[in-house]
């Protein structure tokens, strides 16, 4: 069980050195940690190094803040991903992979469906990446806001022109990036923010009339195979069996349904979601940054009102996933082609609006303009 506010070289010995020594949990998590760059430099002059996961995790340890831990809140574009995979690692004793399949994927029953990093005999489900080319154009010119490193929008248009080429080569699809490869169909990553929105509860089977069911794909990960080194004290915990499984199956419906652990409170989760969820917003009241757009690893939406409880996440090129909280309302919209998120902005709105849901200002035609990450965090006047 990790606590928001432990430091991260108590989890990864490596990891306190050159002025790292006090990041704790909840810097990362709130894109606090001054790391927003790490590995940025390397990355462009060998692309292909986002390949090699324990190379990227040494060399991500290795790394100097560029501002002082929890002092300002900076996207972690790229670093975000190989930061937690190291802590997950450490913490679980597990292979990155292996805490995703036990923690969500079966779960969830979304075996199939979601994968950072595809074993063999999956490539030939996945879409092919391409780019509007035309649209894209359209960010030259735009600054940095104070949310986003100046470097990732340094030629941003020519770098998302390449960025298909880059991820839909094998290699790549089968790399383990999570923060940027995370191959998965809209029903999975809309499951996945359903269980979310009621503080872990697992929503029933989709309707018959979602073709084809789910679990109907082979699914065969492979992990590897070597133990990993436990952080110290990361036993069996209550709740937790023996295969490591962050499902709460003593907390189980009467439809069968059982909790997913979204919150270190394991006392509280036996009494239902609703306790589960309380404790969520307790650490998030904690620990959060004020006023900041990332809380808990996800991306806060809000709207005119400010009365908006609903968090998620894009990607560069518009997919997006996102639950309302209030509203027990999760969906998720996947794209190939990758814009500046005009498409997948008109489903949502078009969506909530015919369920008469609120629509958060990311994705309404007079708040912040499009699900992408890098226009949602720049300047509304150089985002319209």
């Amino acid at each position: 069980k990790l606590k928001y506010k432990e430091t991260v070289a108590n989890i990864r010995p490596n990891f306190g050195t050159n002025s790292k020594e006090l990041i704790k949990v909840h810097h990362l998590l709130n894109h606090t940690s001054g790391l927003h760059n790490a590995l940025g430099d390397v990355v462009k002059s060998d692309p292909m190094l986002v390949c090699d996961w324990e190379e990227t995790l040494n060399q991500v340890a290795k790394c100097t803040p560029e501002t002082e831990p929890g002092s300002a809140q900076i996207y972690h574009y790229l670093s975000f991903g190989w930061l937690w995979g190291g802590v997950i690692e450490h913490a679980s004793g597990k292979k990155f992979q292996e805490v995703l399949e036990e923690a969500i994927v079966r779960p969830l029953h979304i075996e199939g469906e979601l994968y950072i990093g595809i074993p063999p005999g999956v490539e030939s489900r996945l879409a092919t990446l391409t780019v509007d080319t035309e649209e894209l154009q359209k960010l030259s010119g735009i600054k940095a806001g104070p949310g986003v490193p100046p470097e990732l929008l340094s030629n941003i248009a020519q770098m998302a022109s390449g960025v298909p080429v880059l991820f839909n080569t094998l290699n790549v699809r089968r790399a383990i990036i999570p923060a940027a490869n995370g191959p998965c169909s809209a029903r999975a990553l809309a499951r996945y923010y359903a269980a979310l929105a009621t503080g872990g509860s697992i929503p029933p089977p989709h309707s018959a009339d979602s073709k084809p069911p789910f679990g109907s794909h082979v699914h065969t990960p492979k992990f590897r195979t070597a133990p990993l080194k436990k952080k110290k004290g990361a036993g069996k915990k209550k709740g937790v069996g023996s295969t490591g499984n962050l499902q709460d199956v003593s907390n189980t419906d009467k439809n069968g349904y059982s909790q997913l652990r979204t919150s270190d409170a394991n006392d509280e989760a036996a009494a239902g979601s609703s306790a589960v969820t309380r404790s969520w917003t307790r650490s998030w009241v904690s620990v959060n940054t004020r006023a900041g757009k990332f809380g808990l690893g996800f991306r806060r939406y809000n709207n005119r009102s400010g009365t908006l409880r609903c968090f998620g996440h894009s990607g560069r090129g518009e997919s997006t996933g996102f639950c309302d909280v209030e509203n027990n309302f999760a969906m998720a919209v996947m794209v190939n082609k990758m814009s500046l998120g005009s498409v997948t902005r008109g489903i949502v709105r078009f969506i909530l609006e015919e369920l008469g849901l609120p629509v958060p200002d990311e994705f309404s035609t007079s708040g912040e303009k499009g699900p992408d990450m890098v226009l949602n965090l720049a300047p509304p006047q150089q985002q319209r």
